[in-house]
Formats: C-alpha cells, sequence, structure tokens
C-alpha cells in the first residue's frame, strides 16, 4: 500500500523537479553570459589600469625630463647674466675707443701737423690711432656676437620652458582621463560581480530545493531498494614545504626592509575577510602614490597586468627567490631591469579591483609562497 502511495504521488515531484532543473540551468546559463560580461569588464579596467601604470610612468620621466630642464634653464640663466654683463663692459669699452679715435684721430693729429713736430713722433701717433681703430673693431664685433648668443639663450629659455609646460599638461590632463576612465570601469566591474553575486546567492537556494525533492525521491525509492553505502572523501594533501639552502637571500633573513611604509593588515596564513581563505602574503594598507621598494637586489621579471593582482612586479633574487609586489598604481621598472635593494619600483595603487589602496607582497621559494614575516626587518 505504502508503495503503491508513493507510485501514485511520485510524478507531482518529478514534474516539479524537472520544471526546477530547467529553471536552474537557464540562471546557471545566465550567470554564465553574465560571467563573460565581467570578464569584458575586467579586460577593459586590466587595459585601463596598464594605462595608468604607463602614464604613471611617463609622468616621472617627465619629472626627470623637468630636472633636466630646470638644470638647463639655470645654466641658461647664468650665461646670459655673465653675457649681460660682458656687454655692459665692452659697451663702456667701445665709448672709450670712440671718444679716443675722435679725440686724437681728428682735432688732436692736425695740431700735431700744423706744429711741425717731428715725422716720427707723427708716424707713432698714426700707429696708435690705428691700434684704438683695431681695438674698437673688436669691441665692436664681440658686442655684435654677444649680443646674438643672448638672443640665442634667451630664445632657448623660452622654448623650453614652454616645452615643459605643454608637456606636462598634456601628461597631466592624460592622466586626469583615465582616471576618470578607471573609476567608470571599477563601477562596471562592481555592478555586474552584485549582479552575478545575486544570482548565484538564488542558484544556490535553487540548488537546495532540488536537494530537498532528489531526496524526496530517493526516500521513496529506499522503501524498495536497499540504500547503498556512500563513497568516502580521499585524504587531504599535505601543503608542499618550502626548499631549505644557504643561500646569498637566505642571509638576509631578518634584514629585508619593508616593500613600504604602512599598516599591516593581512598576514601569511590568516583568513581573508573577502572569501575566507588564506593570506599566502602580506597585504599592507598604504596610501595611493606611495613608493614601493625593492627588498633585495635583483631583476625584474614581471611586470605586468595580472587579474586578481592588478599591475603585478616581480624580482628574481636568484637561487629559486622571488619577491612578489601586487595592486601596484604605476610599475616603475621594464622586465630586465636589475635594481638594488631599496630601490623605488613601483607606487601604492588599488588595481586589479581593489577597493583599499596597498600594497600586496610575497616572498616565494622555487615557486611555492612562504611567510615573510620572519625574514623582514619591522623596525
Amino acid at each position: 500500500m505504502l508503495a503503491s502511495s508513493a507510485a501514485g504521488s511520485a510524478p507531482a515531484p518529478s514534474e516539479e523537479l524537472k520544471a526546477l532543473r530547467a529553471k536552474l540551468e537557464a540562471l546557471k546559463q545566465d550567470i554564465a553570459r553574465n560571467e563573460g560580461s565581467r570578464s569584458e569588464a575586467a579586460d577593459a579596467l586590466k587595459s585601463s589600469e596598464q594605462a595608468i601604470s604607463e602614464a604613471n610612468r611617463r609622468l616621472t620621466e617627465l619629472a626627470a625630463s623637468r630636472q633636466e630642464i630646470d638644470s638647463r634653464l639655470s645654466e641658461l640663466r647664468e650665461q646670459r647674466q655673465a653675457l649681460e654683463q660682458r656687454l655692459s663692459k665692452q659697451q663702456a669699452l667701445a665709448a672709450r675707443l670712440i671718444y679716443q679715435q675722435y679725440t686724437r684721430g681728428g682735432y688732436a693729429s692736425l695740431q700735431v701737423l700744423a706744429s711741425g713736430q717731428n715725422p716720427n713722433d707723427v708716424a707713432r701717433t698714426g700707429v696708435y690711432l690705428e691700434y684704438i681703430a683695431r681695438a674698437r673693431r673688436a669691441v665692436l664685433d664681440g658686442l655684435r656676437n654677444d649680443v646674438e648668443a643672448l638672443r640665442v639663450v634667451t630664445e632657448e629659455s623660452a622654448r623650453r620652458q614652454q616645452e615643459l609646460i605643454d608637456v606636462q599638461d598634456q601628461h597631466l590632463a592624460e592622466r586626469r582621463r583615465l582616471d576618470e576612465e578607471r573609476n567608470n570601469r571599477q563601477k562596471v566591474l562592481a555592478s555586474v560581480s552584485a549582479q552575478i553575486e545575486r544570482q548565484r546567492r538564488e542558484a544556490g537556494a535553487l540548488a537546495r530545493d532540488e536537494r530537498r525533492l532528489s531526496k524526496l525521491v530517493e526516500d521513496l525509492r529506499k522503501m524498495l531498494a536497499a540504500r547503498k553505502p556512500a563513497p568516502r572523501a580521499p585524504p587531504a594533501e599535505p601543503a608542499p614545504r618550502s626548499g631549505q639552502g644557504n643561500t646569498l637571500f637566505e642571509q638576509l633573513k631578518g634584514r629585508l626592509q619593508m616593500p613600504v611604509r604602512g599598516e599591516l593588515v593581512g598576514r601569511y596564513g590568516s583568513p581573508r575577510s573577502d572569501s575566507g581563505l588564506s593570506w599566502r602574503g602580506l597585504f599592507i594598507r598604504a596610501p595611493a602614490g606611495r613608493e614601493v621598494k625593492a627588498v633585495a637586489p635583483g631583476r625584474i621579471v614581471f611586470a605586468d597586468w595580472l587579474r586578481g593582482f592588478g599591475n603585478l612586479l616581480i624580482l628574481d633574487h636568484g637561487d629559486g627567490f622571488m619577491s612578489l609586489y601586487g595592486n601596484n598604481e604605476a610599475l616603475l621598472g621594464r622586465i630586465g631591469d636589475s635594481v638594488r635593494g631599496g630601490d623605488t619600483v613601483a607606487t601604492v595603487g588599488s588595481s586589479g579591483g581593489n577597493t583599499a589602496a596597498g600594497l600586496y607582497f610575497e616572498l616565494r621559494h622555487q615557486g611555492k609562497p612562504f611567510d615573510p614575516m620572519s625574514w623582514l626587518n619591522l623596525k
């Protein structure tokens, strides 16, 4: 009787189960489409953040160029001041020579001839006057050269100053535009992510409904058949160990400088607030734009955008040791560059879609992360 009753009522839950599964499948497809939208938004965010990093790098180069131009302008100002002083002296000298040539070459020479003086004295007077004339020509030539040099210096100064203003204005405008684009992309990403999260919650509720209905059908079936034992779960694999060795980098253990000054809010092995997963490195909250330093000498082996880590820079320190610097606003080095410990390699940001500005930092050996805390000098 019980089996007959169960058989008679089975179609209803079976039809409901089919309808529920159809709805769940449609929802999963909708989620997949939205995941595609999220991927497109993430790609757009990647392009925007890469462009911001490039703009920051160019602004850094511009600052160096500005310093060079300012130094050149200082030299030009000194040259101009020296030229103006020399012009003033040459003008005074030219005035004296013209006066002497006039007084000695005009009326004075006629007096010498009329007085009946010795012809040798007359010759000496002529030689003196010729010397004055040559000196006057030399001074006037020098004046013309210095005036031309002053004009060239003045024009170069004005040109360099205007060039600096134009380039700086252009880059600052580009930076503002890229910041606006990044904000817009992050809003799109946040909106799509929120929609996906809502749909995932709904999908979870629907999946629970399916499990309840499946259980009812299974209970009815079990009245006629014995239940099969559930398979046992395989044992969890042990976590890999970091490699050991006596290397140059290992000699720096406990003496590595902090990569950035800030607040340590995420420690290796502690649970993340957003997902509950464990941190595989450190997250150091710091203001956007603060300098990120290399913890030790090394070579840049990666400097690009990576999903989840934003603008990421990786240093190879040899012997299998690497340090990773993520979520940066700008990467200031290129692949292949050698850096010293303490060199600025990036600036703090919130790239990768993060809401808080800060640096994500990891140390790895043979590709496996390990706790950086005992390696860093926290003083």
